[in-house]
């Protein structure tokens, strides 16, 4: 069997497909070099052969002709990362069948969120910030605070991030857990340990709001002026989402205007030009590059995901991370 590995940037490939992961993967078939798109026409021969194709991020975006000349025989994509929908319908339409492992890449997202969700509860944030410089008030804040003692936690989206973090928080017996999601029914909220409201509601009652919602075109700034408003003093709004989803220059005003509340954000819009950004020059703001996510060797944990899924692909056995066409319709 023949197995492309597609992949446009070498540097995240890397990360990815180590060399002790492609010595595994490699006892599956022959593998291909990394091939970007500009590379597809001197491949052409070997590509034509593949029934597999692995990636991640970086995947190239191939149409329906490109995938019918250059893969006539592929009928899998096994993608080591999260969201496909930048490219997987095209895949699907031609009657490939394409897995990913996004629950993989959400269990250090999962992981940082509960932490910062901790943290949050007891003031950390701002009272580390400022003790070099006002210790007095970085202690009164963090006292003013509401500790993990009946403090109430609401999480925005309960896809595979949100639902990895609920599952945490019921580790923490004290906090009240509350959440915002209309595709979650009522059992699975309560198997969760969460109570579905609103989200006017949760922004208005929650000491800490954590943001787990697909990254979808129709969320840009959802999260308003409006909500803004309604937080608590002392509430801490907590987004490890997207930062396309926050209007930050009313989250910024509303900082402003009351400095007992906190934002920590590990995503922003344009995250490489930190310093045009409203919040970045918001002392009550603590802002991080994008690292919840797969860092370190956690990326391994996604291409191990996926080989697990093409050991039970081949075997026939039931397969636990397909997407098809109708899931890309509200999944991240």
């Amino acid at each position: 069997m023949k197995i492309a590995l597609l992949g446009n940037n070498a540097l995240q490939f890397g990360k990815v497909f180590t060399p002790a992961v492609l010595d595994r993967l490699g006892t599956y078939g022959e593998l291909s070099g990394r091939i970007a798109k500009r590379d597809l026409d001197e491949n052409a021969a070997f590509l034509s052969e593949c029934e597999i194709v692995f990636a991640t991020w970086g995947m190239p975006v191939l149409k329906k002709a490109e995938i019918a000349r250059y893969l006539p025989r592929l009928k899998a994509v096994f993608y080591a990362a999260g969201t496909v929908q930048y490219f997987a319908r095209p895949f699907l339409e031609c009657g490939v069948r394409v897995f990913s492992s996004p629950a993989a890449n959400a269990v250090p997202v999962a992981e940082y969120a509960f932490a910062q969700i901790t943290l949050a509860a007891k003031g950390y944030f701002q009272a580390a910030k400022f003790y070099h410089t006002l210790p007095l008030y970085s202690l009164i804040h963090a006292n003013a605070s509401p500790g993990l003692y009946d403090c109430k936690v609401g999480l925005v989206g309960l896809g595979a991030i949100g639902q990895a973090v609920a599952e945490k928080l019921q580790t923490l017996p004290d906090v009240k857990v509350f959440a915002c999601d209309p595709f979650v029914s009522p059992e699975r909220a309560e198997e969760l340990n969460v109570t579905l409201t609103d989200v006017e509601t949760l922004f208005r009652e929650c000491d800490v709001i954590s943001n787990h919602l697909a990254n979808k075109p129709e969320l840009k700034n959802v999260f308003n002026a409006r909500l803004f408003g309604l937080m608590k003093p002392h509430a801490v709004f907590i987004n490890t989402g997207r930062g396309a989803q926050v209007s930050e220059g009313a989250l910024a005003l509303s900082l402003l205007r009351h400095p007992s509340r906190t934002f920590v954000g590990d995503v922003i819009k344009r995250e490489y030009f930190p310093y045009i950004n409203p919040l970045f020059w918001c002392p009550n703001a603590v802002l991080t590059p994008h690292i919840a996510g797969s860092t370190g060797n956690e990326p391994q944990r996604m291409a191990y995901w996926m080989i697990e899924e093409l050991e039970r692909y081949l075997a026939d056995k039931p397969v636990r991370y397909e997407v098809t066409a109708q899931m890309l319709e509200y999944m991240a």
